[in-house]
């Protein structure tokens, strides 16, 4: 009997909305101590699972799913209370040291990011420096590079640069979430995209959840012998966005 009244209470609910839109079922609980108000009945709700699947569940709410107009989203249901964990986005560290530099042989450095979308449904992670290496207290740069002659590269496409003799500065991306048909290996590079001029450039990104995504980011430089003695710096910025 109790199993019937499971079955038919939803049905009762929505059976009295259709002939009496113009009320409304609610609850009210309260104590010395608390209020609860409740715009609707439910029967129960939660999250189930085994090894081999998970499911949100709602029961006996009269309408839940998500909702949504220009401005707003509503998510209504039991199935939206478990996805309330944070976007976490680490960058493993903050300060490339290149050295002293000898010309005509690269010098590299790394950076791991890591990614946890929580509640997000998908992210994009997006890269941009504030200016081209440039030597401190002074408008001298180490070029971005174009990567190999025969392979040219850009902010949006990498392309192999192995030539010793081709100079600048750039970076390669390995890793989860990595674009492997841009970065195909570890001989692919990209130059910055730069700030004021260019957009960021996404580096790595997903569409669906992801639990502790990592990929490393190794910065390359290359000078010439005619590249003015003194220190040279500039700031990457990395970009976390979560898609909902």
């Amino acid at each position: 009997m109790k199993l019937q009244y499971l079955i038919l209470f939803p049905i009762l609910v929505f059976i009295f909305t259709i002939f009496a839109p113009n009320t409304s079922d609610a609850d009210f609980l309260f104590s010395p101590s608390f209020n609860i108000n409740f715009s609707t009945v439910n029967i129960g709700g939660g999250q189930l699972s085994s090894p081999s699947f998970g499911l949100g569940v709602t029961i006996g709410q009269t309408a839940q799913g998500q909702f949504g107009e220009t401005g707003f989203i509503v998510k209504a249901g039991f199935q939206y209370i478990h996805p309330l964990d944070s976007f976490t986005f680490t960058i493993s560290n903050l300060d490339i040291n290149f050295g002293s530099l000898v010309p005509g042989t690269p010098s590299t450095g790394t950076t791991i990011l890591s990614v946890t979308t929580g509640s997000a449904f998908g992210y994009a992670v997006k890269t941009i420096a504030d200016h081209p290496l440039r030597i401190i207290n002074g408008v001298t740069t180490i070029p971005n590079t174009t990567c190999d002659l025969a392979t040219p590269c850009t902010i949006t496409d990498a392309a192999v640069w192995a030539d010793n003799a081709r100079y600048g500065f750039g970076y390669n991306m390995a890793g989860d979430d990595v674009d492997t048909a841009d970065f195909v290996n570890s001989t692919y590079f990209r130059p910055f995209p730069m700030q004021g001029v260019d957009t960021p450039a996404i580096v790595m990104s997903r569409p669906g959840v992801a639990t502790d995504s990592s990929a490393t980011s190794t910065y390359k430089v290359n000078v010439s012998g005619a590249q003015a003695a003194g220190t040279y710096q500039n700031n990457i910025q990395y970009i976390a966005i979560p898609a909902f």
